[in-house]
């Protein structure tokens, strides 16, 4: 075997992590930068999730009427095209209560992905120090699994309740909804994602287990 071809041999085989163990250490860096900023628009500047001045408003997407009046010559719709919109209810100088709902309806989701990728970097750093083939790597990304499947459902369901709750403080009526557009936006990419992160942990159960039969019979 000529130099050439061994170092290229070592060089693909040595860390087979890459690149994502890369861009996931870069994603988690950025992220902590971006959780500084917040931190600080919260405390110093106009507010985030909720909170800072500012109104706190929600839709009505159960609601829509129709009309014209508003529309400029530059929106004028087609020949035969209705238009339908649906109201806006702000609260110019909402209390804690009201914001707090707003922050529940725009946090959680946020939360879970944030928390999912330094999960990521956690599975990755087992593999790294113990290799992707261990007890461990294989526990810690079953829990990313689980957090990923059943942290999607709860944070959907939050948000849901939130806004349903913040648009009835906002309105009068008899229609007062306990969910809001709980069929719409589901998140069902992370929770195939996690489903399908708890087969793998298994199958690198599996793996782990056939790893160490092998080295007792060798």
């Amino acid at each position: 075997m000529t130099e050439e071809s061994a170092g290229t041999k070592s060089s693909s085989t040595r860390n087979p992590l890459e690149p994502m163990a890369g861009v996931v250490t870069a994603l988690c860096a950025l992220v902590a930068v971006f959780l500084i900023l917040k931190t600080f628009a919260v405390v110093g500047l106009g507010g985030a999730f909720g909170w800072g001045t500012g109104s706190v408003c929600a839709t009505d997407r159960y609601t829509h009427t129709g009309g014209e009046d508003w529309l400029s010559r530059t929106m004028e719709p087609r020949p035969g095209i209705d238009v339908q919109f649906s109201p806006q209810y702000c609260d110019n100088h909402p209390g804690g209560g009201a914001r707090l709902l707003l922050t529940l309806t725009e946090l959680p989701s946020s939360a879970l992905y944030i928390g999912a990728l330094f999960l990521l970097y956690w599975v990755i750093r087992a593999a790294r120090q113990d290799g992707p083939y261990t007890v461990r790597t294989a526990g810690r990304l079953r829990l990313l699994g689980w957090y990923l499947a059943v942290g999607s459902v709860v944070c959907h369901i939050t948000e849901s309740v939130a806004g349903a709750a913040l648009l009835n403080s906002l309105r009068t009526g008899d229609h007062r909804p306990l969910l809001y557009d709980v069929d719409k936006g589901m998140p069902y990419f992370a929770l195939l994602t996690g489903i399908g992160l708890l087969s793998l942990a298994r199958i690198m159960r599996v793996g782990t287990a056939m790893r160490e039969d092998l080295e007792g019979v060798i």
